[in-house]
């Protein structure tokens, strides 16, 4: 049954294949006057927001939320020489993605560029007066001029409610490895779907654009007739804050523990290559992995230079279900510019014992 918004006409149509891929929509936190705020979900939230932004009487911006989005927001508002806040109810930034160690590099590099971090703090109401927006919180109350709401997302599939199909607790529908979900001839991927984690060997939500494009090139060409199936993710993530980056993939530890593994973990700190060559910067590992077989369950890198790039070597060796061992020893390119001669990877690996 259909809805035509426009003209406000129902109707019923058919289908021989349906693909649902309706995305995934922002979570609007109960805060009072919170309408006031910029959301990021849309390229039109994202004109909007620019042109926002760019105004020079905008002097302090205040961003809701300490995931992807919203500490991407507080990067491009601390280049455009904002002062920048960041609100969040939890104790950490991207608490689900990287662990302690790694997240307290980051902080403490935000906080080193003037950005104020709030957490364990709820937002509880916006005044906004014709110049300024006032934040009030359960501690504290503050001025700004700009507010970005980035409190996360969840599945666009409320209109979904009763029909049967199969959705995980927050909404997001289960499908299998070829997109199909519980109901026959009924597909769906993308922000508003599950994706089966090689780790965590079950269906998980990670609402992520590379996930997105290849289960939707696999429904696709399943549409079409062909039996593509989906080998799996694991999650892997990156961002750049100001001057550093970091990337995670596989599990966290916090994972590790929640899934009552038998596993060990190593955190190291390094360079990214020799001290003869301009730009060497320290860089940070983290691996978890079995205790029993020593193969690779997770891995974190943060630095100033070369981390993401190394994610996905680690991507490549948990997906190849490698061990400790084989990463120690594994053939990395060697040249002054770009590494040391044992790289800060085989480091990680040879000191996993």
């Amino acid at each position: 049954k259909v809805k035509d918004l426009q003209s406000g006409e129902i109707f019923s149509d058919k289908y021989d294949k349906l693909m649902i891929a309706t995305g995934a929509a922002t979570i609007i936190p109960p805060i009072e006057n919170i309408e006031t705020a910029y959301t990021l979900r849309s390229v039109e939230d994202g004109e909007k927001l620019k042109v926002k932004m760019q105004d020079e009487s905008i002097k302090k911006v205040a961003v809701i939320g300490a995931g992807f989005i919203g500490l991407e927001v507080a990067d491009v508002a601390k280049e455009l020489g904002k002062e920048v806040c960041v609100f969040n109810m939890g104790s950490r930034i991207l608490e689900k993605v990287l662990d302690e160690e790694v997240t307290e590099i980051l902080e403490e590099n935000l906080r080193a560029h003037g950005v104020e971090l709030y957490f364990n703090t709820i937002v509880k109401s916006l005044e906004t007066s014709p110049n300024k927006t006032k934040l009030i919180t359960d501690t504290d109350e503050v001025e700004v001029d700009l507010v970005v709401l980035a409190a996360g997302v969840r599945p666009n599939t409320s209109f979904l409610k009763d029909t049967g199909i199969e959705m995980l607790q927050n909404g997001a529908i289960v499908i299998d490895d070829e997109g199909k979900t519980s109901i026959q001839d009924i597909y769906a991927a993308g922000d508003c779907a599950t994706v089966y984690h090689l780790v965590k060997e079950e269906q998980v939500y990670i609402p992520l654009a590379t996930n997105a494009n290849k289960l939707g090139r696999i429904v696709g060409s399943n549409l079409g007739g062909k039996n593509e199936k989906f080998q799996g993710t694991l999650g892997s993530s990156c961002i750049k804050l100001l001057d550093m980056e970091a990337g995670a993939t596989g599990i966290t530890e916090e994972d590790a523990k929640n899934m009552n593994l038998n596993y060990k973990s190593v955190f190291i700190a390094d360079k990214n290559h020799t001290d003869y060559c301009p730009g060497q910067e320290k860089i940070y590992v983290k691996l978890i992995y079995n205790a029993d077989t020593k193969v690779i369950l997770g891995g974190q890198v943060v630095g100033k230079s070369d981390a993401v790039q190394r994610t996905n070597v680690l991507a490549t060796a948990i997906f190849a279900k490698m061990t400790t061992e084989q990463l120690g020893m594994l053939d990395l390119c060697y040249a002054p510019p770009f590494a040391r001669t044992w790289d800060a990877l085989n480091i990680a690996g040879n000191v996993s014992k």
